[in-house]
């Protein structure tokens, strides 16, 4: 298993050495390296959020960034993301020296880039275990964080009481042969780690239940949605259960010795709209309103968005993506609908103004 996990590491080493700025820190007495992808257009003059994307045992940083494709999220939702590479392929767990070297980078990286103040930490096997260590232990303020076909251990569970309530959301398939759905001597269960993350949130304990659609019957695997909302200080807890699903990553290339990988989701979409929901509006553009009746919708949208105001006003409409890059303006009387046939799908903000003030900015999504 080990040496199919290097020989595919480095074939995929090889063939994304353009994806990303290999660089590297001293930490603790050693160099420490990492790979930098910054989103497509990036500019110092704006501010992006920063994802840590961590392996798995035995792999690497080139591996993970070609394995989840997270550089395509990135460049449309405006993240940078940075992909560190353990020492010896295997991050430490035990003790806070890992935790410390990703605190470190987190630093070193905010020096270096324009980044804003949300951190998101998401990772693979190995590396999902590190995203739980990091996010209960580091002295940085998590945003919130996404686990892929790793857990927690007990005794990680039973030192954490006081780590901080963050969102989470975690992927899992139910005939994982490397890390087990059903937890081991040392290591939950994952539907009890779950749990532990409900509970440590408060939020509701009656899960939404959504089938997803089979999209893909060939792919041996399913999946059901497990959300459970209105934790304390907005939080809430996400479980993607791949029924059938092996040792893997939805949406990936697949690797026949892992176990199935369930083409029905795309794992690294879907991490990078949880992650945008919880980072605040880049350049101070927050949710607003004013004294004017202003609605915008639906949300998300599709081919047209609609904007219903009182009282009958001259307003200006701005769309901008997540590089706050101007897409779209419109200046209308009234009412009005926006043919957005050729707006890319992805997150938007936008801000509606008259000749004297703004009255409304926020988030839309295009689907």
């Amino acid at each position: 298993m080990k040496i199919t996990i290097l020989i595919l590491s480095s074939i995929l080493t090889l063939a994304n050495v353009a994806f990303g700025q290999l660089d590297s820190i001293y930490d603790q007495g050693v160099y420490r390296t990492f790979i930098v992808h910054k989103p497509a257009g990036y500019s110092t003059s704006n501010k992006y959020p920063l994802v840590l994307n961590l392996h798995g045992l035995s792999s690497s940083a080139s591996f993970q960034q070609a394995y989840t494709q997270f550089n395509n999220v990135a460049d449309s939702l405006g993240f940078i993301v940075v992909y560190p590479n353990a020492e010896s392929n295997s991050w430490t767990t035990i003790g806070n020296s890992d935790v410390d070297f990703l605190s470190n980078l987190v630093d070193s990286i905010r020096t270096e880039y324009s980044n804003n103040s949300c951190l998101f930490v998401t990772g693979f096997s190995q590396g999902g275990f590190m995203t739980y260590k990091f996010a209960n232990n580091t002295p940085h303020a998590v945003t919130a964080i996404a686990v892929g076909s790793g857990n927690m251990s007990t005794a990680l569970q039973n030192a954490s009481s006081s780590a901080p309530k963050i969102p989470i959301m975690h992927f899992h398939g139910t005939d994982d042969n490397i890390v087990s759905y059903g937890g081991t001597t040392l290591i939950s269960p994952v539907i009890n780690t779950i749990q532990w993350w409900v509970d440590h949130n408060n939020c509701n304990t009656t899960p939404i239940i959504t089938p997803m659609p089979d999209l893909n019957p060939t792919d041996n695997s399913t999946v059901e949605k497990y959300y459970y909302g209105n934790g304390e200080n907005d939080t809430e807890v996400t479980f993607y259960k791949v029924i059938d699903g092996g040792h893997t990553w939805s949406g990936s290339t697949p690797i026949p010795t892992f176990g199935s990988t369930n083409q029905d989701i795309n794992q690294s979409a879907i991490i990078g709209s949880f992650f945008a929901d919880f980072c605040s509006i880049p350049l101070g553009i927050s949710e607003e309103n004013s004294n004017d009746s202003v609605n915008l919708y639906p949300n998300p949208f599709d081919n047209q968005l609609i904007i219903q105001l009182t009282p009958n006003k001259v307003y200006t409409l701005i769309l901008y993506d997540n590089l706050l890059r101007q897409i779209l303006k419109e200046t209308f009387y009234g009412n009005s609908t926006i043919n957005t046939d050729y707006i890319p799908n992805g997150i938007y903000f936008y801000e509606i103004r008259n000749t004297e003030k703004q009255l409304k900015t926020g988030k839309v999504i295009k689907n």
